[in-house]
């Protein structure tokens, strides 16, 4: 599958950049055995208990001090019912929200489609608000597919990959789970993203982990993996010289909701990014050119 790169600017209150991108990061405790056990969609119960833990990690972002610039949540999260809902969630915190949706099912019962939907901010320095963005996942994992076919239902992938431009907050890139491992993906990214950030359901914490750190080094960005708590594993790492601080967050541990509130460089990584020497930060890769 050939992937197309598409462009779109999200009106995040215009620029300069910040210099600090605030994200939150949700971990919600969804057991795919429970939620799925004959294949999508997503049981009534555990849509109800998925959407109570996400009003209470809203909930936390609502209290007084900083407020997030962007929220994340895991993949499938969202109970597909329940959208309308989180717009009006991401409305009370004026931020950006990106999530994992439950499986969109055709009407004739065939095909399958994983995605995320991006939530732009209620209104930027327009005064006009930006219709959501719907991210669909290019390629399912091994044991989803057959999952899913044990189910009757086949695995539809998206090939758009989607480059979000978001004044003050940085530009930015979404994959989905599985997608993280596509190379071509992470050369397109290359040279264009401040941020990638990672939606995914994954039980394989340390080997995301751990391609989630190779990827800032090579791509030269923050990368923030935003994962299932039923497993736990959710990281941010950013490209900083010293060892110590380039792990923003980690958080392991499996069967935990949790949400944490972590702040990415923004501004003087574009500087680095953009050619200038901080001794904060590491050198860039070979032959990297910011575009």
């Amino acid at each position: 599958m050939t992937l197309t790169l598409k462009s779109t600017t999200i009106d995040a209150g215009g620029t300069p950049l910040s210099e600090y991108l605030y994200v939150g990061v949700v971990q919600t405790n969804l057991d795919k055995a429970s939620a799925w056990p004959q294949g999508p969609p997503m049981r009534d119960f555990e849509q109800e208990c998925a959407w109570q833990e996400i009003r209470r990690a809203f909930r936390g972002f609502q209290g007084p001090g900083v407020k997030p610039d962007i929220i994340l949540l895991p993949e499938l999260a969202v109970p597909r019912g329940r959208v309308g809902d989180l717009k009006g969630l991401a409305r009370t915190l004026n931020s950006i929200v990106i999530a994992g949706v439950d499986y969109r099912l055709d009407s004739e019962g065939a095909l399958a489609w994983n995605e995320a939907i991006l939530i732009p901010v209620a209104s930027g320095v327009s005064g006009k608000s930006m219709p959501p963005v719907w991210i669909g996942k290019t390629w399912a994992a091994p044991k989803e597919e057959e999952g899913l076919k044990s189910a009757n239902w086949t695995f539809r992938g998206d090939p758009t990959l989607w480059l979000f431009r978001g004044g003050r907050t940085g530009d930015f890139g979404v994959s989905i789970c599985y997608d993280l491992m596509d190379l071509e993906r992470a050369l397109l990214y290359r040279e264009r993203v401040h941020h990638l950030f990672v939606l995914a359901y994954n039980k394989d914490t340390e080997s995301f982990r751990h391609h989630a750190e190779s990827l800032m080094r090579a791509m030269y960005c923050n990368v923030v993996i935003c994962n299932t708590g039923f497993y736990g594993g959710s990281v941010a790492v950013a490209p900083f010289h010293t060892p110590f601080k380039r792990t923003i967050y980690r958080h392991d541990g499996a069967s935990m909701v949790t949400s944490q509130l972590i702040a990415l460089p923004l501004k003087e990584l574009d500087a680095v990014q953009r050619g200038k020497v901080y001794r904060d930060f590491k050198s860039l890769p070979p032959c990297y050119s910011r575009k």
